[in-house]
């Protein structure tokens, strides 16, 4: 009777410690799905009908660039790497690259017929993941899928328009945007919410690592 009850016992223990496990594997998966990151942050200053300069910031944010668009919007593209579930647990977040931003008309006429300007936004890199797969067919249990998304919205100098990442692609929230503040005559007060430098992570820098080597391989 005692042996029945200890076997009893350790029976309700190894099903709570696999319950336990079973719902730390489930909240997990549900919290990469719905993970998102501010990836770019874009405002906006007139230059005249139909022309602006679009100022972004990607990455650490840290450093700004400067692109003339012509057109009502800006639209960025991007190429998306999606993991399947077994990288997703193991900790790979989805992988981005910013590949091109340019401007948008509204009209269709508009679009056909006026000056559109476009920017490569990022160098190739130096592994084809797509290719790469592809070769190891039925060993691949990691790689999902590779496809573009796209985000646009309008170019208002009023407004902040900031790209996020999330599991499936990119998408735009917009906030409006804070003038700068001056404390007194002569001193700029500007609030930094983000320090530059700041170190990725560990797949983050291997794979930065990986392609810098590959990339400057002499071809």
């Amino acid at each position: 009777m005692g042996r029945f009850i200890r076997y009893g016992w350790f029976t309700v223990l190894v099903m709570l410690f696999m319950l336990a496990v079973l719902f730390s594997s489930w909240y997990y998966t549900f919290h990469r799905l719905t993970y998102e990151s501010l990836i770019a942050e874009l405002t906006f200053e007139p230059l005249g009908a139909q022309l602006y300069q679009a100022n972004l910031a990607t990455g650490d944010r840290c450093t700004v660039r400067t692109f003339e668009l012509y057109g009502d919007q800006w639209r960025i593209d991007s190429e998306f790497v999606k993991w399947k579930p077994l990288g997703a647990l193991i900790g790979l977040d989805p992988l981005y690259r910013l590949e091109r931003i340019e401007g948008r008309y509204r009209l269709i006429e508009e679009q056909n017929q006026l000056t559109k300007l476009s920017y490569a936004l990022e160098d190739e890199s130096g592994v084809n993941l797509v290719r790469l797969t592809e070769m190891l067919g039925p060993f691949n249990f990691l790689f999902d899928a590779s496809y573009g998304s796209s985000t646009y919205s309008t170019m208002d100098p009023e407004y902040v328009y900031k790209v996020y990442q999330t599991d499936s692609g990119i998408i735009t929230r917009v906030e409006k945007r804070v003038a700068p503040v001056y404390q007194d005559t002569s001193t700029l007060s500007i609030e930094i919410n983000k320090a530059c430098g700041e170190q990725p992570n560990f797949w983050r820098a291997l794979a930065l690592w990986v392609n810098g080597k590959l990339s400057a391989r002499p071809s």
